[in-house]
């Protein structure tokens, strides 16, 4: 898809994704050993639903527009919604789950942007 500010969005979608997955997997290791407090703004929920949100517009104009203009597959689209859904179970569960289904959800989205560049750079190379 083309490019706004010469930043492919499939990266963009990818690397916030994957920051996502590190940040829920590193921040509970952090609390747990002292280096970062619950007060943190590293630990504060609203950043992560915001970061979420990023994600989700990120992924829809970068999905969802490969997918009507390009490829016609509906496989990233669905990797990306698993994904989301998964964070938000993370985000909604803060017991033993929570740090699971927060790091499958990032990497699932971060996953589904590279299947979906992939797809549109196969399509493009027909083209």
């Amino acid at each position: 898809m083309k490019s706004i500010f010469n930043i492919n969005p499939d990266a963009a979608g990818f690397f916030t994704s994957l920051l996502c997955a590190i940040h829920c997997s590193a921040i509970p290791v952090m609390i747990s050993l002292g280096l970062v407090g619950r007060s943190s703004w590293l630990h504060n929920h609203m950043f992560d639903w915001v970061v979420i949100g990023i994600g989700v517009v990120i992924a829809s104009y970068s999905l969802l527009g490969d997918y009507l203009k390009l490829h016609k597959n509906a496989l990233p689209l669905s990797m990306a919604a698993i994904g989301f859904g998964f964070l938000m179970i993370g985000m909604i569960e803060h017991h033993g789950w929570m740090l699971v289904f927060s790091v499958l959800g990032g990497l699932l989205v971060a996953s589904s942007h590279l299947v979906n560049h992939r797809l549109g750079r196969v399509c493009t190379s027909k083209a």
